[in-house]
């Protein structure tokens, strides 16, 4: 429709367009402001965080420079305060009695995180309860007492695994606190009787009946026949009925052959009688005893494996069972020739951890996501075809061994030496003559021989294969997707209502329009029919005119009639109603004057 020769349709359409528009550059301000407080806010709390922790730390620094430290404790005082520098940071002790402030010193390191005052007994800056300091001892083992109570302190910290990372975000967050994450364990021991730490066991006591480790009950324990597995052990005892991991009792029969064996990470205690093996309260699957255990002392290999007449074992310490690598390769007996060589009655073979490695995307320039980690069992062949020509340094460092027209190198130096592989061909004569005819050779020479690739890596058949798969992580990944996935959809979502909403605002400006269209219709029909309209009532006499009867009126009335052409025409009948109206009314006047 037009009007004065503008398009309203048109002119609708471009408004809605515009308005559209208008919304949808709302909708992007909104989210842009949205994020710009979001950006403002991390940078707030960023500055806040970094002021806070270079006051703390300039704090400590201040502590730790002028602060008066007690003898060799952890304990220091500063500007008439007590701070514990443990745990890697520093702690104030609350409600600590200045004055009368001590540390309990007893010339043993394991009391240097212990101090008291009138009131307490601290450990680290924790205050025990239940102690009176001035008739406070030492039991021996990390045990203490007052006489009536007692306690086991120790002197290592620990992680408070109670302590969730929401509670430290949160507590940070909202206070600008840290929560301390590390503490000294200790242990009321609920007992009547006198304490007193066993001689030679450090978190050992006894009551003269019970005895107790880090202050939980070892039960059914022998206090006369108790003894140590091995040299440098706090964890593994034995008496004359049981074998004991802590304060649990293993299923082992107790015996004189008991050894730690230690490689990597991890001790496991092997039962020589009767080649049983377990990782602390693990016990390998006894049917398969006896085992032997190959790789002890490697410097080549990170964990043990375990050789039974069934096949060869490892612990898998992703699924803390132990598992099986494969079949036993080995004819007769199996013996060391260095601590990653060994040999049976046929063949020479060498045990070697590697791990594999991949690529986060094929664009990466280093592999860096562990897929496994293991020890491979390498053939060298037969050792009648091996020979040995020499012991370097009586074999700490090394063998030379001679295969037909070459000679190699036998490593037990290790990667921990920056050598990495195990057996390496030497090279050239002046290196093979270096090696046989000095009775000693420092590391240095061996990493420079292997750097200038006189001693070059020889690899053998790779026959049987212990690995621990990993599982790869995505959590950076999926908190990414996340919260992309959040935020986007947040705002397509704005923008769908927003959407949904306009549609209801065109349709409701569509019926408007629609109104309007019909209006104008209207008025333009209106209009044309008033123009008709004149026209005919030109031709309808309007001068006052006297009717004498009734019979000069119907006479008027057909003159009228002629100009409704259908009888159907509202408009017609309306136009004839009006015109027999004028007729009657100007009757009545005429009647009204005679």
């Amino acid at each position: 429709m037009k009007i004065n020769g503008e398009d309203l349709s048109n002119i609708e359409k471009n408004v809605n367009e515009i308005e559209y528009y208008k919304s949808l550059t709302k909708i992007f301000k909104k989210n842009l402001i949205i994020i710009i407080i979001v950006l403002i806010l991390l940078i707030l709390f960023g500055a806040i965080s970094l002021y806070k922790t270079n006051s703390e730390y300039n704090l400590n620094q201040k502590i730790l420079n002028n602060g008066q430290k007690y003898e060799k404790s952890i304990y220091i005082k500063y500007e008439g305060k007590i701070y514990c520098n443990s745990f890697g940071d520093i702690y104030q002790l609350k409600d600590v009695d200045i004055d009368s402030f001590k540390t309990f010193d007893t010339g043993d390191y394991r009391d240097n995180y212990i101090a008291i005052d009138k009131n307490n007994v601290y450990l680290g800056n924790t205050t025990i309860p239940d102690l009176n300091p001035n008739r406070f001892k030492s039991l021996g083992s990390n045990y203490y007492g007052d006489g009536v109570n007692y306690y086991f302190l120790s002197d290592n910290y620990i992680r408070n695994e109670d302590i969730s990372t929401w509670s430290i975000v949160k507590e940070f967050i909202i206070h600008f606190k840290k929560k301390q994450l590390y503490f000294y364990p200790f242990k009321k021991i609920e007992t009547t009787k006198a304490l007193k730490g066993i001689e030679d066991f450090r978190y050992l006591a006894s009551d003269g009946e019970k005895v107790y480790y880090k202050g939980e009950l070892i039960k059914d324990a022998d206090l006369y026949t108790l003894k140590a597995v091995g040299k440098y052990n706090d964890d593994y005892f034995y008496d004359k009925n049981n074998i004991y991991y802590k304060t649990k009792t293993l299923d082992f029969s107790s015996n004189e052959n008991l050894s730690l064996v230690r490689q990597g990470e991890r001790t496991y205690l092997y039962d020589g009688l009767n080649g049983n093996v377990s990782l602390e309260e693990y016990i390998f699957d006894k049917k398969y005893i006896p085992y032997q255990v190959l790789g002890i002392d490697s410097a080549h290999v990170k964990d043990l494996l375990f050789v039974s007449k069934d096949g060869i074992f490892f612990y898998n310490s992703e699924t803390k069972e132990q598992e099986r690598a494969g079949d036993n390769i080995f004819k007769g007996k199996v013996e060391n020739i260095l601590s990653s060589v060994i040999s049976d009655d046929k063949n020479i073979y060498y045990l070697h951890s590697y791990d594999v490695l991949r690529k986060r995307r094929p664009s990466s320039h280093h592999a860096h996501i562990l897929v496994s980690k293991n020890i491979g069992i390498f053939s060298l062949g037969e050792k009648k075809d091996w020979e040995k020509i020499k012991d370097i340094d009586s074999g700490t460092t090394g063998q030379v061994w001679k295969k037909g027209n070459k000679y190699y190198y036998f490593d037990d130096l290790g990667v921990s030496q920056a050598i990495d592989d195990v057996i390496y061909e030497i090279k050239d004569n002046r290196t093979l003559e270096k090696l046989l005819d000095i009775k000693y050779i420092s590391t240095d020479e061996i990493r420079e021989f292997v750097r200038d690739k006189k001693l070059i890596a020889f690899k053998g058949e790779e026959v049987t294969t212990a690995s621990i798969k990993y599982k790869e992580s995505h959590v950076a990944e999926i908190f990414l997707a996340v919260f992309l996935t959040t935020f986007f959809g947040i705002s397509i979502l704005m923008i769908s209502l927003k959407w949904k909403a306009q549609d209801k605002d065109r349709e409701k400006l569509e019926e408007e329009r629609k109104k309007i269209e019909k209006q104008m219709e209207f008025w333009d029909n209106y209009y044309n029919n008033n123009e008709e309209e004149k026209k005919e009532d030109e031709k309808i006499p309007t001068s006052y005119k006297s009717y004498d009867d009734e019979e000069e009126i119907k006479k008027e009335i057909d003159k009228i009639k002629p100009i409704v052409k259908n009888s159907d025409d509202i408009e017609g009948l309306k136009k004839r109603e009006k015109k027999i109206n004028s007729i009657i009314k100007n009757f009545n006047l005429d009647e009204e004057e005679k």
